[in-house]
């Protein structure tokens, strides 16, 4: 018990008091599925492969990648922190374990995506819900920007394939 106090104390200090955040998105996620997330705030994707490349009516996107080389190809030069994630995958084609998946959003300059849970729908599909944090209510905007989630899935049942994403009212799907 004075174990799992300090841990808990630790993690509260360390993140901010986000704890509670923590054991949600821990409790939402199948115990087989391993996910790393960032936020990036703007377009690292090449615009033709973005959610600008869409018609305007279509406020979300979802990409999936399975090997380094298509990940980089779809990453402008200039993202950086981006591409550092992507080389810290270990992609299914390249003898990892691992996909990436860039998930993103027109949306108001104020807004942060944040991974909300994970869910399974089917034996190879993945219901993901992305959180939209920093503003309160209906989100309208005349000049929306772009925000991006990069997420790197580990799966021990191989990888998913087909995922639905879902941020705000909006939903991509996509086959892996």
């Amino acid at each position: 018990m004075y174990r799992r106090a300090v841990v808990a104390g630790t993690l509260a200090v360390a993140t901010g008091g986000c704890v509670d955040r923590l054991h949600d998105v821990a409790a939402s996620t199948p115990r087989d599925l391993g996910v790393r997330s960032r936020y990036v705030d703007g377009n690292p994707m090449v615009d033709s492969r973005s959610v600008l490349a869409r018609p305007e009516e279509l406020l979300t996107h979802a990409a999936s990648f399975r090997s380094a080389d298509a990940a980089r190809g779809a990453l402008k030069p200039e993202a950086t922190e981006s591409r550092e994630f992507v080389e810290r995958t270990e992609f299914v084609d390249d003898g990892g374990d691992a996909i990436l998946l860039i998930a993103q959003r027109l949306t108001a300059d104020e807004v942060r995506l944040r991974l909300g849970g994970i869910s399974r729908t089917g034996d190879h599909s993945l219901r993901i819900a992305v959180d939209q944090s920093g503003v309160r209510g209906e989100i309208e905007t005349d000049e929306p920007v772009v925000k991006t989630l990069l997420l790197r899935l580990t799966d021990e049942r191989g990888p998913p394939e087909r995922v639905i994403v879902t941020v705000g009212d909006g939903r991509a799907g996509i086959t892996v």
